[in-house]
């Protein structure tokens, strides 16, 4: 019997950075610590660009991928009822989540992908850059993204202010496949950007690191706050 992954409950989609961390790798990864689904056949959505994700994590030949909407029409089973749920859109108080499973999930991949780092700790500032062709070209399910949805005016004149006190790291992530990704991340003591998909790297940065959020967005709006007070790190 074919076994589909199905992504979880969030109301965007996993082509995005955000819904694919929350809903589909993490959750895929967690699944795979316990009881080892990788190259077991197990079926797959095609997440555009975010598929280099999966190929990185689990490695290229770990899944069946199929597309999109053939994936939406197969009626895959929930796999994910009782894994990781980050029910971020179902009510006006943002995300539910058991921290300390969620914690434990992190703790592991941070354990395989992410060595203590060896190099000075900077201020990382999250570019809001132009989206990749992909969001624009009408390949997307859900099209936008980066400054086209929002940025930081002022970001290179911010930016220049916070050299004056500290090494700081101006990224776009859009640019860098996901070990230097992790790797940015991974040598940031504070993560600097516009409320956007950007700033879920701020889960896999060291339990000391803080995160600085610029939010223009609706008072309720609060899943990067919720994720990281839920992990303990400074907001």
């Amino acid at each position: 019997m074919v076994r589909y992954l199905k992504p979880g409950p969030g109301a965007g989609s996993v082509e995005h950075f955000y819904h694919f961390i929350v809903e589909y790798l993490l959750p895929l990864f967690e699944k795979d610590l316990l009881a080892g689904i990788t190259g077991k056949g197990f079926v797959v959505r095609d997440c555009g660009p975010m598929n280099e994700w999966l190929d990185f994590v689990f490695g290229p030949d770990a899944f069946i991928r199929i597309p999109r909407a053939e994936f939406a029409g197969a009626q895959p089973r929930r796999l994910w009822d009782k894994q990781i749920q980050l029910e971020s859109f179902d009510n006006k108080k943002g995300i539910l989540i058991d921290a300390h499973r969620f914690h434990d999930v992190l703790t592991a991949f941070r354990e395989k992908f992410m060595p203590p780092a060896e190099t000075e700790m900077a201020i990382t500032v999250v570019d809001r850059g132009n989206p990749p062709a992909f969001y624009v070209d009408g390949r997307a399910e859900i099209p936008g993204g980066g400054n086209m949805r929002r940025s930081i005016s002022n970001l290179d004149a911010l930016a220049l202010r916070i050299s004056e006190r500290a090494k700081v790291n101006l990224v776009s992530f859009d640019d860098a496949p996901p070990s230097e990704q992790l790797a940015i991340i991974n040598q940031t003591k504070v993560l600097v950007g516009q409320h956007g998909a950007g700033l879920v790297h701020s889960i896999f940065a060291r339990e000391d690191a803080t995160l600085v959020e610029f939010r223009a967005m609706h008072p309720s709006h609060t899943w990067f706050k919720n994720l990281n007070e839920s992990l303990g790190r400074n907001y």
